[in-house]
């Protein structure tokens, strides 16, 4: 799979989304992020929640009394990773790191979530 580059403050990084392989229902991607010139190994992975609207496709669609509707964009996470959101990932990593590993932050492979309210933690979920 191509790796896609972003710009982001300054610095540029490649990115790639891969399926996380080991998820119940297939609804979990794994992030890579490289920065460039160092592609040795993923700087970030970041573990984030997505649901294949056509793999749900019949529980999206057969949602059609508001409480169901609410139900269903409650649950089903069907926002994909964009250019824009990965330099948003970028740069919440990149304070999240500078909070407590300022002085080594790009010298490993972080491990990072998105929770549902799309906040940045350590660890996979």
């Amino acid at each position: 799979m191509k790796l896609r580059r972003v710009h982001v403050d300054g610095g540029d990084f490649f990115w790639r989304v891969l399926w996380d392989p080991d998820a119940a229902n297939g609804d979990y991607l794994f992030l890579r992020i490289w920065i460039a010139g160092r592609k040795a190994y993923p700087w970030l992975t970041v573990h984030y929640q997505f649901h294949n609207p056509w793999l749900f496709y019949g529980d999206i669609i057969n949602a059609v009394t508001p409480e169901q509707q609410e139900r269903a964009n409650n649950y089903f996470q069907l926002k994909p990773l964009t250019p824009g959101k990965v330099a948003e990932i970028i740069r919440k990593a990149t304070f999240l790191l500078n909070e407590t590993y300022a002085d080594r932050r790009l010298d490993k492979n972080w491990y990072l979530n998105i929770n549902r309210e799309g906040e940045l933690n350590w660890g996979l979920a």
